[in-house]
């Protein structure tokens, strides 16, 4: 019974993460106490017990924007990023010690789920080299075996590997390191660093003051590790109903990697970025506004929209109206599904819609047959993009008698997404 609630703990847990790496931007700290190692960071240690990996560099300690040997490189989000090295020759650095960074993930990954793994490089101005060895590995517990790295770790196979000859010579801006993997489910930790020999490290000169010796300091910031198939978030229903000049958030909450894969526009404007971010905050106006979230990962688009309504009841509103039809699939393709949830002996063609499209524009009116409180609406011939499907139902009282009747008049947002 344990075990059952745990697993159950962890599924709930898993559906509300979008970037399974723990401060994934270096943000969240211990201290800035001297030595200024990676362990400051929380959730990061050295795979190596023995090594220290990295430098912590952040604003609280000095180090950003002025460090001693990148030379006014400022994160590029937030205040703080990791110092390493990922190419050294023997002698030269301790017996070829790279630094190699580790992280436990806030949840093990699920197996044969896609993942979307992103981190950031820039190559430190004083290094002699460029390189092309960028990877991460996710593995179980056997990482925690490892006990020193005075040799490069080949024997681990990255799931994600910056190409080959592909050398990062960039010592201004980020470059990103990034790729999808399908995990197998024993996935616990993610560690950052070059697993080729120093034979398979395709290099190129960079910075000629300190040849004839070989190494690559470099800087990293902005790891992610996302779900392919995370679903676009606007909101945990189609419709908000808010009091006027009231603070909402509208998203998800905002982390590395999910903030810079999601756009806002306040719609029918699609082409003007209200915010950058998984989550908006925003003010409840006098008058119904509708926000959509454009969702980018690894290339795959996705929508979803939120209807905000200014109501003096608040989040009261018609809830039970709006509650009782359901459209769905959300995104849709071929053809939209429309049901009655909540009231029952709905039957026969009384039930109208429109679909009018971002730019209010209505495209379609037609008539809905209902059977078994449900009906089917073809949408093959709808392009990509945002529609509300604005349906009316009228019906007489069930019975002699009856108080009422099952009449509901909605409106429903939908993204067509191929």
């Amino acid at each position: 019974m344990v075990l059952l609630v745990l697993f159950i703990f962890i599924s709930i847990r898993s559906q509300n993460i979008a970037n399974y790496i723990n401060n994934g931007g270096f943000e969240q700290r211990y201290n800035c106490n001297f030595p200024f190692y990676l362990d400051k960071a929380k959730y990061w240690l050295a795979v190596d017990s023995a090594s220290t990996a990295g430098g912590y560099l952040s604003t609280c300690n000095g180090y950003v924007p002025n460090q001693f040997n990148t030379i006014f490189q400022n994160p590029r989000t937030g205040n703080a990023f990791i110092l390493t090295n990922f190419y050294c020759e023997p002698g030269v650095c301790g017996n070829n010690q790279r630094g190699y960074l580790k992280n436990r993930l806030k949840t093990p990954l699920q197996s044969g789920k896609t993942y979307c793994v992103k981190f950031y490089v820039n190559i430190a101005n004083t290094s002699p080299y460029g390189i092309d060895g960028f990877g991460a590995y996710f593995g179980n517990n056997t990482i925690d075996t490892i006990t020193k790295c005075t040799f490069p770790l080949t024997y681990l196979t990255p799931q994600i590997q910056n190409p080959t000859n592909n050398i990062i010579i960039d010592t201004l801006g980020w470059v990103p390191v990034t790729g999808t993997f399908v995990a197998n489910g024993t996935e616990k930790y993610c560690v950052i660093g070059n697993f080729k020999s120093d034979a398979a490290t395709n290099s190129a000169t960079l910075n000629p003051a300190f040849l004839p010796q070989k190494w690559t300091d470099l800087c990293i910031d902005d790891v992610s590790c996302i779900p392919l198939d995370l679903p676009a978030y606007a909101a945990a229903g189609s419709d908000i109903w808010a009091i006027p000049s009231n603070t909402i958030y509208l998203g998800r909450p905002q982390d590395v990697g999910i903030d810079e894969a999601c756009e806002w526009f306040k719609l029918p404007n699609t082409t003007n970025v209200i915010a950058n971010a998984a989550g908006l905050t925003l003010t409840v106006a006098i008058t119904t506004n509708t926000y959509m979230v454009k969702q980018t990962i690894c290339g795959l688009i996705k929508y979803d929209t939120v209807v905000v309504h200014a109501s003096g009841l608040g989040l009261v509103g018609s809830s039970g109206v709006e509650n009782s039809v359901k459209i769905y699939p959300n995104p849709a393709s071929e053809i939209l599904i429309v049901e009655f949830v909540t009231l029952s002996g709905v039957e026969g063609s009384n039930t109208k819609i429109q679909i009018i499209n971002s730019l209010g524009q209505i495209i379609r009116e037609e008539e809905l047959d209902l059977k078994n409180n449900t009906a089917e609406i073809n949408t093959s011939q709808l392009a990509n993009g945002v529609y509300v499907l604005a349906l009316q139902h009228t019906s007489t009282p069930l019975s002699a008698g009856a108080q009422g009747d099952n009449s509901v008049k909605v409106n429903k947002r939908f993204v067509i997404s191929r």
